[in-house]
């Protein structure tokens, strides 16, 4: 009985160990090509025309394309494979892909693949955060640049069939806003992502006691 049990557990974590390689083997594979592609408008065809030896592509959707701060791109993408999905965030500057990651999206795997660089223009993370700190008076580093621009934030009130399917962190800012949590609510504002940004902001206008710097922040983001 226990052989038999060992032999399951076995079959399991080597099913677990090919999925794992299969999922590295993927991230590898479309990061050799995105090496060598400079421009954005050229980024979706050679994906989809690509020949890989692992990776089976589906389809290639663009996500997001959105300004954010000095000029800069976001850029956002789903790969559709057949064993699940892989994103793509990057950022491009005049149409020139500037840095770049590869995630996991939804996955037949369990175990989630860490982001992986796909282009890195050198110092670019770090001049830009301090870019950002230096305009918003935050205190960021590179780590939370990359949490953020990966993270697909949702801002949304009373959403879905029964009005609660919403974030959590729209959730949180009518709380924050009732409790005069500014601090949590200008967190937000400085941070790096736009939807947090955009939450901070409503927050702070629920208050209705906005100081100069937020004023200017707000009326920034606006413009942008």
């Amino acid at each position: 009985m226990q052989t038999k049990k060992m032999k399951t557990l076995s079959i399991i974590l080597t099913l677990i160990f090919i999925q794992s390689v299969n999922g590295q083997n993927n991230v590898y594979e479309l990061k050799s090509l995105l090496e060598k592609i400079e421009r954005t408008d050229s980024i979706k065809q050679k994906i989809k025309t690509a020949h890989f030896k692992n990776l089976d592509v589906i389809e290639v959707f663009n996500e997001l394309e959105r300004e954010i701060d000095f000029g800069f791109i976001h850029h956002r993408m789903e790969i559709m494979h057949w064993k699940g999905e892989l994103k793509l965030n990057f950022l491009s500057e005049n149409g020139l892909i500037k840095y770049g990651w590869i995630s996991d999206g939804k996955s037949t795997s369990k175990k989630k693949l860490a982001p992986e660089i796909f282009k890195g223009v050198p110092d670019f993370l770090s001049e830009y955060v301090s870019k950002h700190n230096n305009y918003y008076g935050s205190n960021l580093d590179a780590a939370d640049f990359v949490e953020q621009m990966l993270t697909e934030y949702i801002v949304g009130f009373g959403c879905g069939f029964n009005g609660r399917e919403i974030s959590k962190e729209s959730e949180a800012t009518p709380r924050y806003s009732d409790n005069r949590n500014i601090k949590k609510l200008n967190k937000y504002l400085i941070s790096f992502s736009p939807e947090l940004q955009t939450l901070g902001a409503i927050g702070l206008f629920k208050i209705g006691e906005l100081n100069k710097q937020q004023k200017k922040i707000i009326n920034h983001l606006k413009s942008r």
